[in-house]
């Protein structure tokens, strides 16, 4: 992942002319998460802007805040042929991931225990949307072998990932280990948030 490269200042105005409306500013300005996702599904792309946007690394794909408000954050994702997320989830925000072009596949997991297990793979086309609730943990490769760029709309806007262990096998993952002090603490623990 890399930084942004659109200055905060020009959040609003990229955003109004990449897709054709201006981000909610405020969370009562969105009407449900439904309404959203089909705001985006309803975009009207400027696809000049978007090739003007669009940056591939060779050292992994890359991700650009496009526009973040105090209700949601607009994100460019960039991948190579083979290039893949790690396991993560999206810090309790939820969203949708519009496919603008390539293709991609989604690998879903779910609790089995104290382990992650694969439970839906799918396979998005240029077009598709992936909906992804606060709760979803999945991973996004490039198996292509052509470029794939996709738009993330999420609301609220990401306060960070959490990433999971992948060092074991990849049919069974391990959340990451708490720290030795939230292991002795009593009541509701949280999983650390990566930024």
């Amino acid at each position: 992942m890399r930084e942004p490269i659109i200055d905060q200042r020009e959040h609003g105005a990229v955003a109004q002319a990449l897709l054709g409306w201006p981000l909610p500013e405020q969370t009562a300005d969105i009407v449900s998460m439904s309404w959203l996702v089909e705001r985006l599904r309803s975009s009207r792309v400027d696809w000049g802007l978007l090739d003007k946007l669009v940056r591939f690394e060779p050292s992994g794909y890359t991700r650009q805040t496009i526009a973040r408000t105090a209700a949601c954050e607009l994100l460019l994702v960039s991948w190579l042929p083979g290039q893949a997320s790690r396991v993560h989830d999206h810090g309790g925000s939820g969203g949708a991931s519009w496919l603008v072009r390539g293709r991609l596949r989604e690998t879903r997991f779910a609790w089995a225990g104290d382990r992650l297990v694969p439970e839906v793979i799918v396979g998005a086309r240029e077009g598709d949307l992936l909906v992804e609730f606060p709760d979803t943990i999945h991973r996004i490769d490039n198996v292509s072998r052509h470029e794939a760029v996709s738009l993330h709309l999420y609301a609220p806007p990401m306060q960070g990932m959490t990433p999971y262990d992948a060092s074991l096998a990849p049919e069974s993952l391990r959340p990451p280990r708490p720290l030795a002090a939230e292991r002795e603490s009593p009541g509701r623990r949280r999983r650390p948030r990566a930024t």
